[in-house]
C-alpha cells in the first residue's frame, strides 16, 4: 500500500499538492467505497480505453464526476442534437427552402420566417456550444486545452459567429453576407474523432496530391495550347486584307468551306485560353464526351487522335496514378492514426491497473509479480459505462485467468481486451422438445434445413409468377380483384403465414427471435396478412364470388402494388443461405456503418459550398418567358441550361443549392451549370466550381474510394476466413453465424503493432495530473 508521502502526490490538480494531510484527504474522498477516488479514477480510465480516449484530464473527484457525466450517452446525444439543430437552420433562414418546388418559373412566394426566430435558436445553440468548450477547458486544464488545435478552432469560430450574429441583429436581419453560416461545419468536424483523423490524414497526403495535380495541370495546359492552334476561330483564318470585304459581302472561299467544321470547333470550344482550358477540364471528367470533338471529327477523322491521346494520358494514366499514390499514402497515415488509438487504449488500461494496484511501485524483483485483487477489478468493470455484454464477457475471462483471487497486469489486459474481440458469441437457445411423438416429429421437420430451403424455393417461385403476370397481364393484374395474380398471391401469403406460425410454435419465443432472419420474415408476413385482410374485406375472397367492381380503382391498384412489393422484399431471406451473397451483403453493411465519418466530411463540404453558392449566385438565374410572336425553330441553344429546363437547379435557397452540388458531383452535365452561371455572372464563377470540385475530389471522392478499397480488403479477409471454415468442415448456418460488424479499428487491427512497454510508461509519466512512482515492467 502507498505511504502518506506517495499518496499525497498520487493525484495532482493543476500541479498543486493539497495542503491537508493524507489522513484528511482520505477521510474526505474515501468515506465509503462508492466515493473511493481510486476506484472512480480506474473506472474512468477503463471507459477512456474502451472509447480510445486520451486520459490527459484532471483526476480530482469533482472533475471525474463531471467528466463521466459529460461523456455519458444522454449528454453526448443531446449535444449532437444541438449541432444538428444549428445546421438545419439553413433550411429556414433567408432565403428559406419552404416552397414546394425550386423551379423559378412557378416557385411562388417563400414562407419567410420572422427575424429573430432562427437567430434566437441559433444563439441558444451558440451558448450550449460555449458551455461545452468551457466544460472541456475545466476538465482537461489550460495546458491541455492549448494543445488541442480543434478546440482552438471551435473557440475562434464561435467568437466570429457571435460577432456576426450581433451584426445580423443590429441590421434587423438585412445584412448582405452572413459568413458565420459557412463556418458552422467546423463544429461537426471538431466533435468526431474519426472525422478529425480523416481530415488529418488528407492534410498529410496533400503534398503528394499537389504533385500529381501539378502534372495534371501541365497536361491540361499543353493540350489547351495545342487545341487553340489546331482549332482556330473563324476570323483567324481570313486574311487581314480581305477580312472587311468578307464580312461586308458575306463571301466565303473554298478553303473556308473546307475548314468550316474546324473553325466551328474553335468558335465553340476553343475561343479563348480560359474557354479552351475549361472545355478540356470538362472533357477530363467525360461530361462533354464526345460533344467537344464532334465538329472537328466530322471534318477529318485524324482530329480524333488529339482527343483520344488527351483522354488516355489524363483520364486513364494520371487519374489512376493519382488514385494509386493517394491510396498508398493515405492508408499509411490512417494506419498510423489507428496505431495511436491503440496506444491510447493500452495507456488507459495500464493506468487503470496501476491505480487499482495502489502500491509504492518499488523496483525490487518481488514487485515484478505484483497483482491486484479480483474484486477490485470486477467493481471497476461493473461501475464502468460500457455495454453489458462486454461486462459479462470480461467477468468470464477474469474467472478463468485469476490466480488465488489475484490478477497480474497481463491477465488484466487480456481480460479487458475482449472488448475488441471480433464477435461476442451468443448461445442459441435450445428447442424445448414436446413429449408427444407427432409434435416432436413436426419440430424436427421445421428445424431441419430443408424446411428453410423449401421456404426459399416458394419465395422464388412467387416472384417468378409475379414477373410473368406483370409481363403478360399488367393492366388486368392491377385493375381486377379476381385476377390470376391476386389469386396466386393469396395462396402464397397463406403459406407464409402457416410457415411463420409453425416456426413460432415449434421453436418458442426465445429461439424464434434469436435469429434476425425470423424477425424479418415475421414482420413482412404480418404486413402481408394485414394487407390481404384489407383486400378481402374490401373486395371479397379472390377465389369465390363474382368480380366486384371497385369503387376506387386507385385503392385496389395501391393494395395490389403493396402486396407485390412486400413479396419481393421477402425474397431477400435467401441471401444469408448463399455464402457468396451473404459475404457481399455483410461487406456492404460494414461499408454503410463505417462511412459515418466520411459521410460527415461530405456533409461539411456540401454545407459550406451550398452557403457560399447562395451568397454568390442567389438570384443570378432569371427566367425570361419567350416572346409569344416567335414561332418555329429553337428558342434556346440546344444543350443549354434553358433548353434543358434546368430552372429548378439554382442557388436561390439551401435545399436547391444542395441538389445543384450533387448534380455537379455526378458530373454528367456539370458543364451546363458552368456555362449558365458564367453567362449570368462572369467568368470568375468558374473559380467557385473548380474549387468545389477540387475539395470534393481530394477530400471526398478519393477518400471514399480509398475507404471502399479498405472494405474490399475486409471482404477478402471474410471470404478467406469463410473458405477456411468450410475446409475445416465448419459451415455457417445463418446470417448471425457468418457475420459480425467490423469497425474501422477492427479492419486495421491485424496490421497494427502492440505498443512497447516503454511507450506506455512514457505516456503515463507525461500525465500532468497523475504522478506515479517507479512502475515495474511486466516483461
Amino acid at each position: 500500500m502507498a505511504d502518506n508521502s506517495s499518496k499525497e502526490g498520487f493525484y495532482k490538480n493543476e500541479g498543486v499538492v493539497p495542503e491537508q494531510t493524507t489522513a484528511g484527504l482520505i477521510q474526505e474522498t474515501c468515506t465509503n467505497e462508492d466515493n473511493d477516488i481510486d476506484l472512480l479514477c480506474a473506472v474512468v480510465f477503463i471507459e477512456d480505453a474502451a472509447k480510445y480516449r486520451d486520459i490527459s484530464h484532471k483526476l480530482d473527484k469533482k472533475t471525474l464526476l463531471w467528466y463521466r457525466w459529460y461523456h455519458s450517452k444522454p449528454v453526448r446525444v443531446s449535444f449532437y442534437f444541438v449541432i444538428f439543430v444549428l445546421h438545419i437552420l439553413a433550411f429556414f433562414e433567408y432565403p428559406s427552402s419552404l416552397t414546394w418546388t425550386s423551379d423559378i418559373r412557378n416557385r411562388g412566394n417563400r414562407i419567410a420566417v420572422p427575424c429573430g426566430i432562427t437567430e434566437g435558436i441559433e444563439m441558444i445553440c451558440f451558448l450550449l456550444i460555449a458551455a461545452d468548450l468551457i466544460l472541456k477547458y475545466k476538465l482537461i486544464g489550460r495546458s491541455e486545452f492549448i494543445k488541442k488545435k480543434w478546440l482552438w478552432a471551435s473557440s475562434i469560430i464561435l467568437i466570429l459567429s457571435l460577432i456576426d450574429w450581433f451584426i445580423t441583429i443590429g441590421f434587423s436581419c438585412k445584412e448582405v453576407v452572413r459568413y458565420r453560416r459557412i463556418l458552422r461545419p467546423v463544429f461537426i468536424l471538431s466533435n468526431s474523432q474519426l472525422m478529425k483523423k480523416t481530415v488529418k490524414c488528407v492534410q498529410k497526403t496533400l503534398p503528394e496530391v499537389i504533385t500529381i495535380l501539378l502534372l495534371l495541370f501541365i497536361h491540361l495546359y499543353i493540350f489547351t495550347l495545342l487545341g487553340m492552334l489546331l482549332f482556330p476561330k473563324p476570323q483567324s483564318l481570313i486574311p487581314m486584307d480581305n477580312r472587311t470585304e468578307h464580312f461586308i459581302n458575306g463571301n466565303s472561299s473554298s478553303n473556308s468551306s473546307t475548314d468550316s467544321n474546324v473553325t466551328e470547333e474553335g468558335d465553340e470550344y476553343f475561343k479563348t485560353l480560359l474557354e479552351s482550358f475549361m472545355s478540356l477540364l470538362v472533357l477530363l471528367t467525360t461530361a462533354n464526351n464526345p460533344d467537344v470533338m464532334m465538329p472537328a471529327y466530322q471534318n477529318n477523322r485524324l482530329f480524333s487522335v488529339y482527343f483520344i491521346v488527351f483522354m488516355i494520358i489524363g483520364n486513364y494514366c494520371f487519374m489512376n496514378m493519382f488514385l494509386a499514390v493517394i491510396y498508398n499514402q493515405f492508408r499509411g497515415y490512417f494506419k498510423s492514426s489507428m496505431q495511436a488509438s491503440l496506444l491510447r487504449r493500452r495507456v488507459g488500461l495500464r493506468a487503470a491497473y496501476e491505480v487499482l494496484l495502489k502500491n509504492e511501485f518499488q523496483t525490487s524483483s518481488v514487485m515484478l509479480e505484483s497483482s491486484v485483487e479480483v474484486n477490485k477489478v470486477k467493481n471497476a468493470i461493473q461501475e464502468a459505462n460500457i455495454p453489458v455484454r462486454w461486462k459479462s464477457k470480461i467477468f468470464n475471462e477474469i474467472d478463468l485467468k485469476q490466480v488465488n483471487q489475484q490478477l497480474n497486469f497481463q491477465a488484466f489486459q487480456d481480460c479487458v481486451d475482449v472488448i475488441q474481440s471480433e464477435k461476442f458469441a451468443s448461445n442459441r437457445p435450445a428447442i424445448r422438445w414436446f413429449g408427444h411423438p407427432v409434435l416432436r416429429f413436426l419440430q424436427k421437420c421445421v428445424a431441419h434445413r430443408f424446411f428453410t430451403y423449401f421456404g426459399n424455393l416458394v419465395a422464388v417461385v412467387n416472384v417468378f409468377v409475379i414477373t410473368v403476370e406483370l409481363a403478360t397481364q399488367y393492366d388486368k393484374s392491377f385493375n381486377y380483384s379476381k385476377s390470376v395474380l391476386n389469386i396466386v398471391n393469396f395462396g402464397f401469403v397463406t403459406y407464409y403465414l402457416l410457415e411463420q406460425v409453425l416456426k413460432f410454435v415449434m421453436f418458442g419465443w426465445r429461439r424464434y427471435v434469436f435469429e434476425k432472419s425470423n424477425i424479418y420474415d415475421g414482420l413482412i408476413t404480418v404486413a402481408l396478412v394485414v394487407t390481404e385482410i384489407f383486400s378481402v374485406a374490401e373486395y371479397g375472397l379472390p377465389l369465390t364470388g363474382d368480380e366486384i367492381i371497385p369503387k376506387d380503382s386507385v385503392t385496389l391498384w395501391n393494395v395490389v402494388r403493396i402486396i407485390n412489393i412486400l413479396i419481393m422484399a421477402r425474397i431477400l431471406r435467401i441471401i444469408p443461405q448463399i455464402k457468396s451473397m451473404s459475404i457481399v451483403v455483410n461487406t456492404l453493411v460494414d461499408l454503410i456503418k463505417n462511412m459515418k465519418a466520411f459521410a460527415g466530411i461530405l456533409i461539411v463540404i456540401y454545407y459550406s459550398f451550398a452557403i457560399m453558392g447562395i451568397e454568390i449566385f442567389n438570384g443570378s438565374i432569371k427566367y425570361n418567358p419567350p416572346n409569344a410572336t416567335v414561332t418555329g425553330g429553337l428558342l434556346y441553344k440546344c444543350g443549354s441550361y434553358q433548353q434543358l429546363e434546368y430552372w429548378a437547379n439554382n442557388f436561390d435557397d439551401f435545399a436547391a443549392a444542395i441538389v445543384v452540388l450533387w448534380d455537379i458531383m455526378v458530373v454528367n452535365n456539370w458543364s451546363v451549370f458552368l456555362s449558365a452561371y458564367k453567362s449570368a455572372t462572369s467568368r470568375w464563377s468558374y473559380l467557385f466550381f473548380i474549387i468545389f470540385c477540387y475539395y470534393l475530389f481530394t477530400d471526398v471522392v478519393i477518400v471514399l474510394q480509398l475507404f471502399t478499397a479498405i472494405i474490399i480488403e475486409n471482404f477478402i479477409m471474410k471470404w478467406d476466413k469463410s473458405q477456411l471454415n468450410t475446409d475445416r468442415g465448419r459451415r455457417t448456418s445463418s446470417f448471425e453465424d457468418s457475420h459480425h460488424f467490423m469497425s474501422v479499428h477492427d479492419m486495421f487491427r491485424s496490421t497494427l503493432e502492440e505498443p512497447s512497454e516503454s511507450e506506455i510508461l512514457q505516456e503515463i509519466s507525461n500525465h500532468r495530473y497523475l504522478k506515479l512512482g517507479q512502475i515495474p515492467s511486466v516483461t
